[in-house]
């Protein structure tokens, strides 16, 4: 194609007489995208017909030719400075070639509905953008997810910079908790910076606003909590309350906040909601805040998790820290690390350093405890725990299969074995040897290494997949089962389990911890085994399997993870050959996965008021197995599905209103704008205009 082509247009805006001379000229093609502009932007009435060609003539303006009943045409640099010189704002952008462009858009958004919607802009009325319009409209604003027990948002904002913005009074009865809660506020005047788009490491806001008085106006923030919990456990209280007020003194606003936390956690929630009520301003190049606003909030549920699986691809410390910021700007409180598995065993273990030389991919994707306590601090001061699992005794394999070397035979067997079917559930197999005394004193000096790391109140063990033909393939196996007048492997395995939980309260100094397993052949027909009392079941089978029932009546606590709605690795291919295919599961199915009608289903509305009251339903955890995840994929495999997983644990609604297709768009614009590489839900067209792409005939 020939893109030097004229283009010949003809503007007829008054009376077009056959007898008018029309005067043609050549203007450049970015003259024409102006002039353009222009006719639509100012309803004068030209009179005459302009005829524009693309090229531009020496002196880049029109010919006047004057005839009865026309008027003077104006040159291009005339109309030019007129459209600078308007009460338009123009912003100044970089075009992908290197020349500057102008750029006003013409939009406003008005809160329609409880959505924001695009409408053309009025000269005469203040143009609200996007980003701010979110702030107060309908009942929860911008607030992801909503809050539980009163959000009051009044309709006004106030415009201020952040360097504007400071922590001036931190209340609490310890000084670690103070300094936890200075850094907490840190990370929040932090993000208040990296809200202008331009910002690059350094603030990129006015210093004044050109007379408009913004840089008046300051924001002070009160934090206060009487609790010197520093570490978060399944009775930490979480709740928090926050107030916003304003007042005009002299020619200047002041906002002042109260953040008020039962626990440091309770007041870092209520820092990211403050953070929440706050946007940039495009139009005025500065932040907005709602000027009025009362909220009370605590989460539904205990347990919010997200699982990581960095065994079967390792996944960075650095981008685990990008999982904890993501689940910090939507409350979620659990991040549960599926640490090692068959395929490899990337935990350094200063006593056993054997389970990396063996097991670890590289060198470079081992995860060492110096790093290890880095992300378990870093998560913390974002209110989220870090749980560890070391999966056994099947999901063993790699970084186990040095034994022999070093004279403790087999701690593993079945390790890598072929064809593999035969020996596991999916390759590379492996299960541990059971009947060898050593495989219990590395068990124990593993756990020792794990908890002097990790807090010591939460350990997952695994326990899911054993596969009985490993075992029974081995004539030593057979014997021991045959010695103890038994043939049922599960025999095996519950004599594993018992000796396991002793080595776990062992390596915690003799004192109790609460061991999670999960849902197995064990929770299913040996539950004598596990103790109610004891145990924590995490339920990764199908929500309305007959299991889950009995374990509920049985008075188990548990965590769901059924897979018919929280996998996120479900839908993206299989890779294994003709297994593994699984329906992706959308953000809907997350939302929808109500924990309360789930126990309805099998205990009706009686028992499970009893059972969400008392806590034995303690949450949920999304998981995310790494069959196909790295550190490339995974941000995107995560968010903004878990953003709508968070809003169901914290806040339980009833029912997934009109409203939520729209709040999760600006909450994923949000996440995005914070760095977060999330999925796309829809085209950005569906964001800018809200509500237009809501199918109500839609199955989700």
């Amino acid at each position: 194609m020939n893109t030097n082509n004229n283009i010949l247009i003809f503007f007829s805006l008054g009376n077009n007489s056959p007898t008018k001379r029309r005067t043609c000229r050549k203007i450049s093609s970015f003259q024409l995208y102006l002039l353009f502009l222009l006719l639509l932007l100012f309803n004068n009435s030209i009179i005459g017909s302009l005829a524009l060609i693309e090229g531009g003539d020496k002196e880049g303006g029109f010919s006047s030719t004057k005839g009865e009943g026309s008027v003077e045409t104006p040159s291009v640099e005339n109309l030019l400075q007129t459209y600078r010189n308007s009460s338009l704002h123009a912003r100044q952008l970089a075009s992908p070639n290197g020349d500057d462009i102008q750029y006003t858009s013409p939009w406003t958004w008005v809160c329609l509905e409880s959505i924001c919607k695009r409408q053309l802009a009025r000269n005469t009325v203040a143009k609200v953008p996007q980003n701010v319009c979110w702030l107060n409209c309908g009942r929860f604003g911008a607030l992801w997810p909503f809050p539980t027990i009163k959000a009051l948002l009044g309709h006004e904002t106030i415009p201020l910079y952040p360097q504007n913005v400071e922590v001036t009074a931190i209340h609490s009865p310890h000084k670690a908790v103070t300094a936890m809660l200075g850094y907490a506020g840190n990370v929040l005047l932090d993000s208040l910076f990296r809200m202008h788009p331009k910002s690059e490491g350094q603030s990129a806001f006015p210093l004044t606003s050109n007379g408009r008085g913004i840089e008046r106006n300051r924001m002070s923030i009160t934090l206060t909590t009487e609790s010197d919990e520093t570490k978060m456990s399944l009775n930490s209280d979480e709740s928090y309350s926050l107030s916003v007020t304003s007042a005009i003194i002299g020619s200047s606003v002041k906002v002042q906040v109260q953040i008020y936390g039962a626990t440091f956690f309770g007041v870092r929630h209520g820092l990211e909601s403050l953070g929440q009520l706050l946007a940039f301003d495009e139009e005025n190049e500065c932040l907005q805040i709602v000027a009025e606003a009362e909220i009370e909030d605590r989460p539904a549920f205990k347990y919010r998790g997200v699982m990581v699986d960095t065994s079967r691809n390792f996944i960075p410390i650095l981008n685990l820290k990008k999982v904890v910021d993501a689940m910090s700007y939507n409350k979620l409180n659990v991040l549960h690390l599926h640490l090692t598995d068959s395929n490899s065993f990337p935990f350094y273990s200063k006593r056993i350093p054997y389970m990396t030389t063996y097991g670890a991919y590289s060198a470079s994707q081992i995860y060492t405890p110096k790093d290890l306590k880095d992300l378990i601090l870093y998560a913390r001061l974002r209110g989220v725990k870090i749980i560890p699992e070391l999966d056994l005794p099947a999901h063993v394999g790699n970084g186990w299969n040095w034994g022999p070397l070093m004279g403790l035979g087999e701690l593993a067997v079945c390790v890598n074995a072929e064809p593999w079917r035969q020996y596991c559930g999916q390759p590379p197999c492996g299960t541990l040897n059971v009947i060898n005394n050593y495989t219990y004193l590395v068990m124990g000096e593993l756990y020792k290494d794990m908890l002097e790391v990790f807090d010591n109140d939460l350990f997952h063990m695994g326990g899911d997949e054993v596969f009985f033909p490993c075992w029974s393939s081995r004539q030593d196996m057979r014997d021991w089962l045959k010695n103890r007048g038994t043939n049922d492997y599960m025999d095996l395995w519950g004599y594993f389990q018992g000796r396991a939980f002793d080595k776990l309260i062992e390596a915690n100094g003799g004192k109790y911890i609460t061991p999670i397993v999960w849902t197995s052949d064990m929770t299913n027909r040996a539950r004598h085994f596990l103790h109610p009392s004891d145990y924590i079941i995490q339920i990764w089978t199908g929500a309305t399997q007959y299991e889950v029932r009995e374990l509920l009546e049985n008075k188990y606590k548990v965590i769901f993870s059924n897979l018919d709605s929280l996998y996120l690795d479900h839908g993206f291919g299989t890779w294994l050959g003709l297994d593994h295919f699984w329906t992706i599961k959308t953000w809907q199915n997350l939302y929808d996965n109500d924990l309360i009608k789930i126990a309805e289903h099998h205990l009706g509305a009686n028992s499970t008021y009893y059972a969400i009251t008392t806590g034995q339903i303690l949450g949920a955890e999304v998981t995310l197995w790494s069959e196909k995840v790295d550190q490339h994929n995974m941000e995107m495999k995560l968010w903004p599905r878990s953003a709508a997983f968070a809003e169901r644990m914290w806040s339980s609604p009833q029912n997934r209103t009109i409203t939520v297709d729209a709040r999760l768009a600006h909450h994923t614009n949000r996440m995005k704008n914070r760095g977060i590489h999330t999925d796309r839900l829809q085209p950005e067209s569906c964001y800018q205009i809200s509500g237009y792409c809501h199918d109500s005939n839609s199955r989700l």
